[in-house]
């Protein structure tokens, strides 16, 4: 059990399966097995990483230091508009510099994906507390999935994120299947624009 009573798995889960590990491990992951030669998809990725993931942790962990937010999560629906807006800012700096430096073309796919997360996460976000978790690995999982399809126990992180999310009592099961639809749709549209 966790320190709120809360079985373990779900904790465990949640953090391991969270938004940002995802932005920060898929983009290499992804870029590295699809593209030749793979050094040049792992740097189109690690580009990502940094851009999308990293420096949007930092900002977020400087927060929680200072008392800005409650945890990494950003439990409170009303603080996580700026920061989704963010993310996408980086998001499209990150695809300029990834089509100047001739960037892999799994990098630009992931990218659209992460931010047409964040644009869905910023609408509806100002409204409604939308499971990020379950949209996130929604999305990854379809991608990796549709790129790379012997990762198709990939799929299996989905039902496994939202039933923590539920378990951990942050999200209702309509927000946690509402976010994990958007994540399967996103990412079906980012395969097709491929």
């Amino acid at each position: 059990m966790g320190p709120d009573g809360s079985p373990r798995w779900a904790h465990v889960t949640s953090e391991v399966l969270a938004p940002w590990w995802l932005a920060a491990v898929m983009p290499v992951l992804v870029s590295t097995l699809t593209t030749t030669p793979a050094w040049r998809g792992a740097l189109s990725g690690l580009l990502v990483t940094v851009l999308c993931a990293v420096v949007p942790v930092a900002v977020v962990l400087a927060g929680v230091r200072r008392g800005r937010y409650a945890s990494l999560h950003v439990p409170r629906r009303e603080d996580r508009p700026p920061l989704l807006a963010m993310v996408a800012g980086l998001t499209a700096l990150t695809a300029v510099l990834l089509v100047l430096l001739d960037g892999a073309t799994s990098s630009l796919v992931f990218l659209g994906l992460m931010a047409a997360c964040a644009v869905v996460g910023v609408v509806v976000s100002r409204s409604w507390k939308i499971s990020l978790h379950a949209m996130v690995v929604a999305a990854s999982a379809v991608v990796l999935v549709g790129l790379v399809p012997p990762t198709a126990p990939a799929l299996l992180a989905v039902p496994l994120v939202a039933a923590a999310r539920v378990r951990l009592g942050v999200h209702t099961l309509a927000q946690v299947v509402v976010g994990a639809a958007v994540g399967v749709v996103l990412a079906a549209g980012s395969l097709a624009l491929s």
